[in-house]
């Protein structure tokens, strides 16, 4: 009998069951004297969003809490389309028309733009005037609606007037400019260096971290192993998070903790961050392949440090830049030649295959050039 029973079970067990909280008799909620919680002689307090936004349409029965998520997205409620445009505006342009994005309403910062608020919030709930495909609530074309606007398509070169004027570009006669977020820190130095990975999903991954940085955490102790192959090089976003001990160049580039939800990140600039640049061996790696590259394009430093510039910058190089590139190329040539057993010990960062057919000094040369052009500011910045 036992074993027919479990036969019998086996298919139900086999499907994925959603753990749903059955409903109970709603527990009696009164309005509380102050200072007396133990007084329940006032007024009984019904489900309710505050009066002046509105009211729920129940019929006359009690509200639940799908009526409060049918009201969140109710055409007559813009207040979640106002913060979500806010937000989308923020990623795309610095700051958002409310500058105080987690908290868009009477604590936070007037919009500077209320018009512009209210017509992407009624577009991005209804957009009836669009071209077919469109829907409600559609994210690709509110985001798209953005990113064609000729706001959105200006340089981000300011004049002196602008600067004085509108140093927060709250008016949006430019576009802003600022360093982007730490995970696409890493992703830019493995995208110029030729080194992404772009396979999408899948388990974390653990790029190389200094030994011991977990040590303080022991409970339970826990053991950290770099991942190999081709886990190295996927995207910051896949990176391994331990809570409150993130990946320590996550952490520089202003990662915030996963204690509580951020909504806002601050951005810094400090010392560390180009130390970081600089020295950390997925950025020294990433140096040295892209110096691979560099090498293969063009027959002399010139042309090379010109392909370099393009790839990393998207521009062609000042002749200022060019001569300064140059000049580090030779000395770090002529030092290299000097010490090859230096040449050779950078050139072991990491684990993609080193160039066989490339002088190993004139490589390391070419890496520290490299090196130079990820750690510009120019390389990290939106701009």
């Amino acid at each position: 009998v036992a074993k027919l029973e479990e036969d019998l079970a086996a298919p139900d067990a086999s499907i994925p069951h959603v753990v749903v909280a059955e409903a109970t008799t709603p527990r009696e909620v009164r309005i509380l004297p102050r200072g007396n919680w133990m007084d329940d002689s006032g007024d009984v307090v019904q489900p309710a969003v505050p009066a002046f936004l509105g009211k729920l349409e129940t019929g006359g029965r009690r509200a639940t809490r799908l009526d409060l998520a049918n009201w969140l997205v109710s055409p007559d409620n813009p207040l979640t389309a106002r913060v979500f445009v806010n937000r989308l505006w923020k990623q795309f342009f610095g700051v958002g028309i409310s500058k105080i994005v987690d908290d868009l309403g009477s604590q936070g910062e007037w919009p500077v733009h209320p018009e512009l608020l209210d017509w992407l919030a009624a577009e991005f709930m209804n957009p009836q005037w669009n071209a077919e495909g469109t829907h409600p609530w559609d994210m690709k074309h509110i985001i798209r609606t953005m990113v064609t606007s000729q706001a959105y398509r200006q340089s981000s070169i300011a004049t002196p007037q602008l600067e004085e004027r509108d140093p927060d570009n709250r008016l949006l006669a430019r576009q802003t400019r600022f360093r982007v977020d730490a995970e696409v820190v890493r992703d830019i130095a493995l995208s110029v260096s030729g080194l992404m990975k772009d396979k999408f999903g899948g388990p974390s991954v653990k790029p190389v971290e200094p030994d011991g940085y977990l040590m303080t955490m022991n409970f339970p102790k826990r053991e950290y192993a770099a991942s190999h192959g081709d886990d190295l090089y996927r995207r910051g976003v896949y990176t391994f998070w331990q809570r409150s001990f993130l990946h320590p160049s996550l952490l520089t580039f202003d990662a915030p903790t996963r204690e509580e939800c951020t909504v806002t990140r601050v951005n810094s600039n400090t010392p560390l961050q180009a130390l970081v640049l600089l020295n950390d061996p997925i950025y020294v790696e990433a140096s040295r392949v892209f110096a691979q590259n560099i090498l293969a394009h063009g027959r002399g430093v010139n042309e090379q440090v010109t392909w370099a510039f393009q790839r990393a910058l998207e521009r062609a190089p000042t002749p200022e830049e060019r001569r300064v590139l140059e000049n580090l190329y030779q000395q770090s040539l002529a030092e290299f030649r000097s010490s090859p057993a230096n040449a050779a010990k950078l050139l072991q960062e990491g684990e993609a295959p080193v160039a066989t057919n490339e002088k190993p000094v004139e490589l390391a040369a070419m890496t520290t050039v490299a090196r130079a052009l990820l750690n510009l500011h120019e390389t990290i910045t939106r701009n």
